[in-house]
């Protein structure tokens, strides 16, 4: 009796550290309906808010092009659709910390105190690290991307449709932004104990087929756009083993159960 009791005070304790272990699934649907609530009520305050700036919205998101051609339209709801499509993407864009912000709220309850310090820097760090994607697609990727595909045949003159061309920048800004998190995630994941440097390590022929694949349905069918965004995810999948290996090393090993 005296072993099994010593046995479960620590479990007792250690049980002890989630904040609602036994919680009902009506009250996890409840409490997904709130943040949900919250995610969308926060977009639209945002999307109001861009509505107002839809017109310089749209001139930041066509200056790219402007060396090479003239956006158009061909029909009478484009104007109108290509407002509303950059007002969205700009709402969704500026409230993705409070996306990040609210799924945390949702999953916190059944994580450990240990476990909930680790995803503060997480929140904190992702916004710069998406801003840090987006930017670069933008300032660095589309120009090159741009003047590839305008000049691909020379033969044929670009009459660009404003949705068409709306579609393709802000996808593969998102994508971009999302791309950047790969090192926060493996970080992440890796002090919840759920990958570590040897897997990854050992992941990577698998991940570099998988990352060329992403490029090539994400991208143009081109090869310098593809390439361009293959790139900085194979660097950045090799920084996520680094980070992986360098919070490795400072986590203490677990204790092999008696």
């Amino acid at each position: 009796m005296m072993v099994i009791g010593a046995m479960s005070a620590p479990e007792q304790d250690h049980t002890n550290d989630i904040e609602d272990p036994q919680m009902p699934l009506t009250a996890h649907l409840e409490e997904l309906r709130r943040r949900l609530l919250w995610t969308g009520a926060t977009i639209m305050v945002a999307f109001v808010v861009a509505w107002g700036f839809s017109q310089h919205i749209l001139t930041f998101i066509q200056e790219p092009l402007k060396p090479f051609a003239t956006l158009q339209f061909d029909t009478l709801t484009d104007p109108f659709f290509s407002h509303l499509k950059a007002a969205f993407f700009a709402a969704l864009f500026v409230t993705f910390p409070v996306t990040l912000s609210q799924i945390w709220l949702f999953v916190s309850p059944g994580l450990y105190r240990s476990e909930k310090h680790m995803v503060w820097p997480f929140l904190l760090i992702s916004f710069p690290l998406f801003v840090g994607g987006g930017s670069f697609f933008y300032y660095v990727v589309f120009p090159f991307a741009i003047d590839f595909l305008i000049h691909f045949d020379e033969s044929l003159v670009p009459s660009l449709r404003i949705g068409d061309y709306l579609s393709f920048t802000l996808r593969l800004v998102f994508v971009f932004g999302l791309v950047f998190e790969l090192p926060l995630i493996s970080l992440l994941l890796t002090r919840l104990g759920v990958i570590d440097s040897r897997m990854l390590s050992r992941f990577r022929r698998y991940a570099i087929v998988i990352i060329f694949v992403v490029a090539a349905i994400l991208t143009p069918p081109d090869i310098i756009t593809q390439l361009l965004l293959a790139g900085p995810l194979l660097i950045l999948y090799e920084l996520s083993i680094l980070v992986s290996w360098i919070v490795g090393r400072g986590k203490p090993k677990a204790e092999e159960p008696e």
